[in-house]
């Protein structure tokens, strides 16, 4: 059909070729942000479980990083908030997040962890 407006049909075809190779680099380039985001994610996971035990972390602080992590890993919370106080406390802070992308929530957690590395300690 466009061969006739832009040429022959084979100059089509190579431009639509030339299309679907652009097309997959930049999926090519799109994981490869998307594993940068997690292997950053996971990296800012294990900074906090090394945190120093002596420097207690203030409860706010923990609700925000299970919230975050929570909506990164699982996705938006659901059901009932538990009875436990603290448990309830974490809960409400992941549905807080509803509705954030698992890339804007493991790039909000990254960030967070990283503004308190200085404060609480760990590599």
């Amino acid at each position: 059909m466009f061969g006739n407006i832009f040429g022959s049909s084979s100059a089509g075809k190579t431009a639509e070729e030339q299309m679907n190779r652009a097309g997959e680099e930049v999926s090519h380039a799109a994981q490869a942000v998307g594993k940068k985001a997690e292997e950053l994610f996971k990296s800012s996971a294990d900074s906090a479980t090394k945190w120093e035990a002596d420097k207690k972390v203030p409860q706010d602080v923990l609700a925000k990083i299970h919230g975050l992590f929570q909506q990164a890993t699982v996705g938006d919370a659901s059901g009932d908030p538990p009875a436990d106080a603290s448990m309830k406390a974490k809960f409400e802070a992941w549905t807080v997040n509803k509705g954030m992308s698992k890339e804007d929530a493991m790039a909000a957690y990254t960030k967070f962890i990283d503004e308190k590395k200085a404060e609480y300690g760990g590599a």
